[in-house]
């Protein structure tokens, strides 16, 4: 009788306790290379925002640190358990060389900012890169009132002795189709494509195509991508 009187007691303790909800904020991948990309361009990338705790993640402030790279948000918090896609637009200029954006997230879960890391080689001539390169390396998609260009190829070459496997690495946007070849052989050029999908031919937009080509010396290439309407009515 003693112990079941000590459980009871126990039990109206523990029931008598506050539980405090907490939320808590989680990016679980919260780094991206880009690899080599053209001077004077601009990429994107998209981050996942996890509210894993219990109660809703508000975000205060995003510092990229700079103006050439925006983080704009859909809303400001997060439900528990709910996740929001956060995108990164960053505009590289006119740098040269190896270089990077750390963006600090702050918020209401009382620890410290998280902190996002993108990083990217900037080079002048991309169909010069080593050990693959593409050209061309901007993709530019465009109507006018008399024509379109929907589509466009890209060549990837490989200027070494062994073979690469390639894949989509980033691709932040539903309004393209992305082709690429699964492999490109040693000392030879392997062929994709991008492709504006019909239903979204009234809506321009601005994004990239991070590729990741493995191998002996892997890496990763980042083509912008534009789709603009020229002609009357537009800017």
């Amino acid at each position: 009788m003693r112990q079941v009187i000590l459980a009871l007691a126990l039990l109206l303790i523990l029931v008598s306790i506050p539980v405090y909800a907490r939320p808590v904020l989680e990016i679980p991948d919260e780094k991206f290379d880009f690899g080599s990309v053209a001077s004077s361009s601009a990429v994107s990338h998209y981050f996942w925002f996890k509210s894993t705790g219990t109660d809703t993640v508000r975000i205060e402030k995003i510092k990229t640190g700079c103006t050439c790279a925006l983080m704009p948000l859909e809303r400001d918090w997060i439900a528990p358990g709910d996740s929001m896609k956060v995108g990164i637009f960053w505009n590289l200029k006119n740098q040269i060389g190896k270089t990077g954006r750390y963006p600090y997230i702050l918020s209401n879960t009382g620890s410290e900012p998280l902190r996002l890391s993108l990083t990217a080689a900037v080079v002048t001539e991309m169909d010069q890169v080593i050990p693959v390169s593409v050209k061309p390396f901007k993709l530019e998609l465009a109507t006018t009132p008399t024509a379109k260009v929907d589509s466009i190829e890209f060549v990837l070459s490989n200027r070494t002795e062994r073979d690469y496997q390639c894949m989509v690495v980033s691709f932040p946007i539903e309004q393209c189709e992305v082709v690429v070849p699964e492999q490109i052989k040693a000392k030879s050029e392997a062929r994709g494509y991008i492709r504006l999908k019909p239903e979204f031919a009234d809506k321009e937009f601005k994004s990239s195509l991070t590729i990741a080509y493995l191998g002996t010396q892997p890496g990763r290439i980042s083509i912008p991508v534009r789709f603009q309407k020229y002609g009357a009515g537009t800017k």
